[in-house]
């Protein structure tokens, strides 16, 4: 079997999280009707499913009136040339004025006017219609990149401030997805004080949207109708409600049913669920890539006494990796695994393995004699 682990991106079986797209389209509604705008910020470990919530909020911005500009990138918000393109948007630079700026003299009656470089919220500005516009930037952890050079810093500082107090002229919106490490990166250049309604941590699928989203693919993708008896539910409690985890499954049964030709027998069915958790331990092991395995072995250990979900202190977990390792490196491994989603930080700000099956591999893998299954 080929494991291929990334199922990324939009997915076309999207059910539940209600409880986030209704608040983002009170947002959306609201600065529509005040030609103001903020950051709406969704926040989560690797695989729990944020780009595909990010494209059915797109749709439903859409469908309000909202012009949709996907794929942001952090360069475009300090570079003007960058975010014309983005937005299509015809772009010519000032030529340099004498005194280095980048500005020109325009004489006009004996009057010296300086004409300034357009911004990026002037570009900004330029295309957004009075029924709003909204920018979609996934992967919002890396505009911590902007924080030097210290020019580059000052323009994203200011194209993010504007467009989170509302004072771009027209209801824009930057729709942010990124990792647990994303609200610290607006912090770092300047944004802080995002409104608890205006951003989201998001965790696993409710059991109603799991098993919802586990027939359309069934039924739809792999051909399955009508569905074999208790298939959904079994395969649902392999997955504890993880979007990346539904796609091992489905992409399990799609591999052996679809394509292999089988009859989804029991047998069969034994296979699948297999197969699926052979996807699931590949998925892992890329996520801990690059921490080396004494590294995973000492979070491991702090993890293999505690029940399923628990959470630990930051400082329990570096000082614990500084027993053996340089408070520097110390460091550097717990932000790569939190980077990288081994670790999740929880709304306490203490820190837990995100993904129960993935608590359990990393104790019996890291920890012999223990298990937690």
């Amino acid at each position: 079997m080929h494991i291929f682990t990334e199922f990324r991106g939009p997915t076309d079986y999207f059910h539940g999280r209600e409880e986030i797209i209704n608040p983002f389209l009170r947002a959306l509604k609201h600065y529509q009707s005040r030609a103001g705008g903020s950051i709406f910020l969704i926040k989560g470990p690797p695989g729990v499913g944020k780009t595909a919530l990010i494209s059915e909020l797109s749709k439903h911005a859409g469908a309000i009136g909202y012009t949709i500009a996907t794929d942001i990138t952090p360069f475009d918000l300090h570079d003007p040339a960058h975010m014309a393109k983005r937005l299509g948007v015809t772009y010519t630079p000032r030529r340099e004025s004498g005194s280095g700026i980048d500005a020109k003299i325009v004489n006009f009656f004996r009057k010296k006017e300086t004409v300034e470089q357009p911004s990026v919220v002037d570009i900004i500005r330029q295309v957004t219609r009075s029924n709003g516009l909204l920018l979609v930037l996934d992967e919002a952890q890396h505009i911590a990149d902007l924080v030097s050079p210290a020019s580059v810093k000052v323009a994203a500082t200011s194209t993010l401030n504007m467009i989170h107090n509302g004072k771009v002229g027209r209801p824009v919106i930057l729709l942010a997805g990124g990792l647990g490490t994303t609200e610290l990166a607006f912090e770092s250049l300047g944004v802080s004080r995002i409104e608890e309604s205006l951003k989201v941590r998001i965790g696993p699928l409710k059991s109603a949207p799991t098993r919802a989203v586990i027939e359309d693919n069934l039924r739809h993708r792999c051909g399955l109708d009508p569905l074999p008896a208790d298939w959904v539910t079994i395969l649902a409690e392999q997955t504890h409600g993880w979007p990346h985890h539904i796609m091992c499954y489905v992409e399990a049964v799609r591999e052996i049913i679809t394509e292999g030709g089988e009859k989804p027998t029991q047998s069969v069915l034994d296979l699948v669920i297999e197969s699926g958790r052979e996807y699931q331990l590949a998925y892992y092991e890329s996520r801990a890539h690059g921490i080396e395995r004494d590294q995973r072995t000492i979070i491991a250990r702090l993890f293999a006494d505690e029940p399923i979900g628990s959470t630990t202190a930051r400082k329990t977990i570096l000082d614990a990796l500084e027993e053996q390792y340089p408070s520097e490196e110390a460091l550097k491994v717990f932000e790569r695994a939190l980077r990288q989603g081994i670790l999740d930080e929880r709304p306490n700000g203490d820190y837990a393995i995100p993904i129960p099956s993935m608590q359990t591999w990393l104790v019996d893998e890291h920890v012999p004699g223990k298990s937690i299954r």
